[in-house]
């Protein structure tokens, strides 16, 4: 192959890269538009009402309201520059229950957990795991009964390594944010497990368990 020819090609190639590029960004753009939609957001609230109305109904007003208010706030527009690329992380959105032939019937956790807790709650629930980076999103958006937060997770290793620590401002961040969302959603805010942290066991917690049991005690209307 000549260079001449060798050249034509690489620039055919490059061509068609820039516009295969070029397509999904449009895509991107077109997938964080319908991710903050409030069209979208108020058929996953309806969705998981109708799935489970005795515990998903009861807070459906709430947050139907809460969505009717975040209506007219603007969204920023996402950019990228060249080279560059937005990674969409693959959430396991548990309202796409709905869509398989076997829903999943039982307690769904927002967990903040380190990998012991993680592993236990696992046999007796449905585990979401948050990470400091997208706890406050998924939990935002995602079907869940109660956000948990693992005595534990602050043990190095772990994504939330060192929660808990004075000094660790972006992990006590994200904890702030996700257990604000979980306040204005109505949902459980449950400390798990023995021996938290002063600064974990200062906060304010709707009850602090070491037995999975417990959990689906915290959904009773008389807990509740």
């Amino acid at each position: 192959m000549s260079d001449a020819k060798a050249n034509r090609q690489v620039a055919r190639l490059r061509a068609v890269l820039r516009e295969r590029e070029s397509r999904v960004q449009e895509l991107e753009r077109r997938l964080d538009a319908l991710e903050t939609s409030t069209t979208l957001q108020f058929g996953r609230l309806v969705a998981g009402a109708a799935r489970n109305p005795r515990r998903r109904g009861v807070r459906l007003p709430k947050e139907l309201y809460r969505l009717w208010r975040k209506r007219n706030v603007p969204v920023s527009a996402s950019s990228s520059s060249d080279g560059e690329r937005i990674q969409l992380d693959r959430i396991d959105r548990p309202e796409d229950r709905l869509l398989v032939s076997a829903p999943y019937d039982g307690i769904v956790i927002a967990g903040i957990l380190g990998a012991r807790a993680a592993q236990t709650l696992a046999e007796h629930a449905k585990v979401i795991p948050l990470y400091p980076h997208d706890a406050a999103i998924v939990l935002d958006t995602a079907d869940v009964d109660m956000l948990v937060v693992d005595a534990a997770a602050g043990e190095p290793g772990g994504p939330w390594a060192y929660l808990g620590v004075p000094g660790m401002y972006d992990r006590d961040k994200a904890l702030a944010d996700a257990r604000e969302i979980a306040a204005a959603r109505s949902l459980p805010i449950v400390l798990w497990g023995e021996a938290p942290p002063a600064t974990l066991a200062n906060l304010s917690w709707d009850a602090a368990v070491t037995a999975p049991g417990r959990l689906a005690e915290l959904l009773t209307p008389a807990v509740r």
